[in-house]
């Protein structure tokens, strides 16, 4: 103990960021300065969310002792004196609220009274999801510093939001109303995230985004084909200022694919991930500026192109069950700035026991397969001599006897794993 004392408070604040919540909490009975430092003004910012979750009562005959910059608010559908309670007690717990998470499954006035009891000139960040039903008519919300808006309800068409500052939107979009509210932002975003409920796309590829850099569509239920090819070709050549890019598709035209990329020539960040078909990289070789590239499908092809400047290439899923065929993986030669590469669950051809050593990946992450062969792994790392990271991430059967022979063949390689015990996940 009387070592600690001589450390600064920076150093340790750097020694607890390794500890959980609940370590946390025990640790700060130790002294009045662990608990300052352990409970810091940035801890609570960054780290700690205030929940408030239906009629459950707080205690008000404890003082509170620290004030919480971000709430969770959960809102039942049986509306009572106790929650009534709780929302008076909000401003006194949260003086300063920036970051806000609601779930509201109330109806009529009751939505109404709840933005009525918040201070919400100072919220940043809205997570909505729930409902906005209300029949006394149309609920308008000025929130003048909110910069981010996650939302994700019912009826938003009596939802009515003024936020002069919002750059960052996610959208559940599940009618045309939902996309009135996104007309609403269109000239003011930066960031965008749309996933769609139904195979309806609606008039999304109508809107015009004049300051988006970056985008992620989710449309898993319905395709890119070439029936539809004009307006979603029309859509990215009035956005060639976009430099992160994420698709999530149920299958994508090769022909589509190539027109797209044509038209947003200056992506630095694209992810691709599609449930049916292959893709083939011949199609992303004209994007030149690429730094990550992510791709998802049944089949990928590593044609013989070259990317100047790609340094992080991520191949499969975690959500990809049988796993992802990956012919052509000798091309990893010809990407000479590329760092990190990442595998989920990549299945490889016989050929990778010809492929010829690659020294320009560093980092090397092997996650999520459901059976990891040791011979599979010790190939992988002789063909990747110069790696000096790796991470083993969900793969059960790996274990810390397999790391030592691991090491033997690369004695300067830093590993961490997850060890699987008795089910659970055991980090090392």
């Amino acid at each position: 103990m009387a070592y600690f004392d001589l450390l600064p408070n920076e150093i340790l604040e750097n020694i607890f960021q390794y500890l959980y919540f609940k370590e946390r909490k025990r640790l700060c009975s130790v002294c009045c300065r662990w608990n300052s430092i352990l409970f810091s003004d940035q801890y609570l910012r960054r780290h700690v969310v205030f929940h408030i979750e239906g009629s459950r009562l707080l205690d008000t005959k404890k003082p509170v002792h620290r004030v919480y910059q971000a709430l969770s608010l959960k809102i039942e559908s049986q509306w009572n004196n106790e929650m009534m309670k709780n929302l008076r007690l909000v401003n006194t717990i949260s003086p300063n609220l920036e970051y806000l998470r609601l779930e509201n499954w109330g109806s009529d006035h009751q939505l109404g009274s709840i933005f009525d009891s918040l201070d919400l000139a100072k919220i940043r960040q809205l997570h909505f999801t729930g409902t906005c039903d209300t029949v006394s008519g149309l609920l308008c919300v000025f929130m003048s510093n909110l910069d981010i808006l996650k939302i994700n309800v019912h009826h938003v068409q009596y939802f009515n939001l003024c936020a002069p500052n919002l750059v960052e939107l996610f959208l559940y979009v599940r009618s045309e109303d939902h996309l009135d509210l996104l007309s609403q932002f269109a000239d003011q975003l930066i960031k965008l995230t749309v996933v769609f409920d139904s195979k309806n796309g609606y008039f999304f590829f109508n809107l015009r985004f004049p300051r988006l850099s970056e985008l992620a569509i989710d449309r898993s239920m319905k395709g890119m084909i070439k029936s539809d090819q004009d307006i979603s070709i029309a859509f990215f050549k009035r956005h060639k200022q976009l430099r992160k890019l994420h698709l999530s598709i149920k299958f994508i035209d090769s022909y589509v694919m190539q027109e797209v990329y044509e038209n947003v020539p200056n992506l630095t960040d694209l992810k691709i991930q599609v449930s049916e078909g292959t893709i083939e990289l011949s199609s992303v070789s004209k994007l030149l500026k690429l730094e990550k590239l992510a791709v998802t499908a049944e089949k990928v092809y590593l044609l013989s192109h070259k990317f100047p400047k790609l340094k992080q290439l991520q191949l499969g899923s975690a959500e990809t069950g049988p796993g992802t065929f990956v012919y052509g993986l000798e091309n990893l030669m010809l990407l000479d700035s590329l760092r990190t590469l990442i595998l989920h669950n990549v299945m490889f051809y016989p050929e990778v026991l010809k492929l010829t050593p690659v020294y320009n990946v560093r980092i090397l992450h092997i996650n999520n397969y459901k059976r990891l062969l040791e011979n599979h792994l010790q190939i992988l790392v002789k063909r990747f001599p110069a790696v000096y990271k790796l991470k083993i991430s969900s793969c059960p059967g790996f274990t810390l006897h397999e790391v030592e022979k691991l090491k033997k063949m690369n004695p300067r390689m830093k590993i961490s794993f997850d060890e699987v015990r008795f089910g659970q996940f055991l980090k090392q």
